[in-house]
């Protein structure tokens, strides 16, 4: 028997920390001791803001390191980071650690630039709230999917994956747990999220879901 999917959508307070990085160590260092919730939003959460306009790094700190240290190397070795196999926090601050300290190692002249502008390090607080919108069945998902707002989209299709610890998004574990179409569950879990704006998960995930129907 199917249960009802009410969207959430989620609204977040982004605060300056105080915390500045100069140079590549300094970056090193904030990254290493920051809270979990500054590496998702200089991370996933730049992921939401720069899709939007279609930037070509995924995440503060990969602009940072291109535009503001000019090590374009390091940028792209950041950049290629597919946010989508990391359901952890943790996981991914060791990643990022991993990837500047091997690149410190084999290019160690760059510990002595210093960036044109300093890097700030934000924090988040963020409240998740239900909306008006509700699914009953497959073809009254695939509606409300068009009309939801790209936040509720993200926190369903991104966000959820990382703050409940799972692998899975909302859409493909309801549609697989409550509809019990684990074959289009599949499907909408194998789309790549680095290489669509949010406006293109979306019309990706409709088609999918059409293409089923």
């Amino acid at each position: 028997m199917s249960t009802v999917f009410q969207f959430s959508s989620s609204a977040s307070l982004e605060m300056l920390t105080g915390k500045k990085a100069f140079d590549i160590e300094g970056l090193l260092h904030l990254i290493k001791t920051c809270s979990e919730s500054s590496i998702f939003y200089h991370t996933f959460s730049a992921f939401m803001k720069m899709r939007e306009v279609q930037l070509p790094y995924n995440s503060d700190f990969a602009i940072w390191v291109y535009r503001s240290l000019n090590e374009k190397a390091l940028a792209e070795k950041l950049m290629v980071i597919d946010f989508s196999e990391y359901n952890n926090v943790e996981r991914l601050r060791n990643r990022l650690i991993a990837i500047i300290e091997d690149y410190v190692r084999q290019n160690p002249l760059c510990r002595k630039k210093i960036g044109d502008d300093p890097f700030y390090l934000y924090d988040v607080r963020r409240v998740v709230y239900l909306t008006d919108k509700f699914a009953y069945d497959l073809a009254s998902f695939r509606d409300a999917i068009a009309k939801i707002s790209i936040y509720s989209l993200y926190y369903h299709f991104i966000e959820s994956r990382l703050h409940t610890q799972l692998e899975l998004d909302d859409f493909s574990s309801w549609i697989e747990e409550s509809l019990g179409l684990s074959d289009l569950a599949q499907k909408i879990r194998k789309i790549d999220i680095s290489v669509y704006t949010l406006e293109g998960l979306r019309s990706r995930v409709i088609q999918v879901i059409e293409e089923y129907l």
